[in-house]
């Protein structure tokens, strides 16, 4: 079924916001109900419509408990051949996620979205109000930063 991607997408671009899995459950599941209760068959991309649903879900999850949830990344799989590569990955990858997590929320969300979910960027640009030159013209600047904190980290590019 079409909506079980969706549903999948959308709990990982959840999790990505929120960092805590359950949250994230609770976020896509009171989308997936707005999506049922008030969907119109004029919305031109559905993707597009539950991620800024699940965003708006989390701000105001935000709102209300009046404190910012930390990000955590849960882990990625593994699949490594030695001991010896499975430390060098996992020390590249607390590297990788340290360098992601030390950007502010909106810079986050951009990458985020651009490389984890192929979001179109004048989508993202939708999503956070600007425009698709100034979304674009950051996303170039976060690669730069992303990769000077990389190298400054022994990030092997």
């Amino acid at each position: 079924m079409l909506y079980s991607r969706y549903y999948n997408e959308a709990r990982l671009y959840c999790l990505a916001l929120c960092g805590n899995r359950e949250t994230a459950e609770d976020l896509v599941a009171d989308a997936f109900v707005k999506a049922y209760l008030s969907l119109s068959d004029d919305v031109p991309s559905f993707r597009y419509w539950l991620f800024r649903v699940c965003k708006n879900l989390w701000i105001d999850l935000l709102r209300k408990e009046k404190r910012r949830i930390d990000s955590t990344y849960e882990s990625l799989p593994a699949d490594f051949n030695t001991p010896e590569t499975e430390v060098l990955k996992t020390e590249q990858r607390m590297i990788l996620r340290e360098a992601i997590e030390s950007l502010e929320q909106s810079d986050r969300e951009i990458l985020l979205l651009h490389y984890f979910f192929d979001m179109p960027l004048f989508e993202i640009a939708k999503m956070q109000s600007k425009s698709y030159d100034a979304t674009r013209q950051r996303l170039t600047r976060l690669r730069q930063t992303l990769k000077k904190r990389l190298e400054e980290q022994g990030y092997e590019l």
